[in-house]
């Protein structure tokens, strides 16, 4: 099976590459940062995982018409290829949200969702929730990396209480590997809990002991912990 993924060299898109290729097997067509030109190269394809997005500008509207032409052209790119392709699109929980960026997704999803019944291919959404874990960059990608970070290098944290919807990496490409239409759970959990829930391990570990795991979220927090130990920008 042939799958190409855009924005593979991101924080999920590395994992879903390392995934398909390593674990299931697939042969992974790598498309690179300027992906629509080798896009429309492309003779025969499976799947495309489809995760590039601008998420972020100063500008409200450039988030709205930038995706819009990105998801514009990447069809256009899937529609030279000899054979229908499948889609999976990487959404956001942040979809059902009337925001630039919610309204960019849901607009992008319903394009290749059309493409999708045009071809009679396979078309399948995912609702990513707050995603962490390896590889996530510090002040870019993950909050959780970010603290990690400071926490290791003695740099001054900010913290609130606002509720966020977490879950770790590995859970999410696990899912998102079947190809199907499933959920994407998480667990709701406040910004100053994992905070605090760092330190604690962060305190552990300077005493040269194993830090107490109340759950898998912690596990998975406390190993994404110790991937930071000597983390460098």
């Amino acid at each position: 099976m042939k799958i190409a993924i855009t924005g593979e060299k991101g924080f999920v898109g590395i994992h879903l590459m390392n995934y398909f290729r390593h674990i299931l097997k697939y042969e992974v067509i790598e498309l690179g940062r300027d992906y629509l030109s080798k896009l429309s190269d492309l003779k025969e394809l499976d799947w495309l995982i489809h995760g590039a997005f601008l998420h972020r500008s100063s500008d409200p509207n450039e988030i709205l018409e930038e995706n819009r032409k990105l998801a514009i052209a990447t069809i256009d790119g899937l529609k030279n290829i000899e054979n229908k392709v499948n889609v999976v699109f990487l959404s956001s929980i942040q979809e059902d949200l009337e925001t630039p960026y919610g309204i960019a997704k849901r607009e992008s999803k319903e394009l290749f969702k059309r493409y999708c019944l045009e071809v009679d291919s396979n078309f399948v959404s995912y609702k990513l929730p707050n995603i962490f874990g390896r590889y996530a960059k510090p002040y870019k990608t993950s909050f959780v990396a970010t603290f990690c970070y400071n926490i290791h290098n003695d740099l001054e944290i900010q913290h609130n209480k606002n509720l966020v919807k977490l879950n770790y990496i590995d859970n999410v490409v696990a899912i998102i590997g079947t190809l199907e239409q499933n959920e994407i759970t998480y667990t709701e959990i406040s910004v100053e809990e994992v905070y605090l829930k760092l330190v604690e391990f962060r305190n552990a570990v300077n005493l040269n002991k194993f830090p107490v795991i109340n759950n898998e979220l912690e596990l998975h927090l406390f190993q994404t912990y110790l991937d930071y130990t000597n983390y460098k920008i």
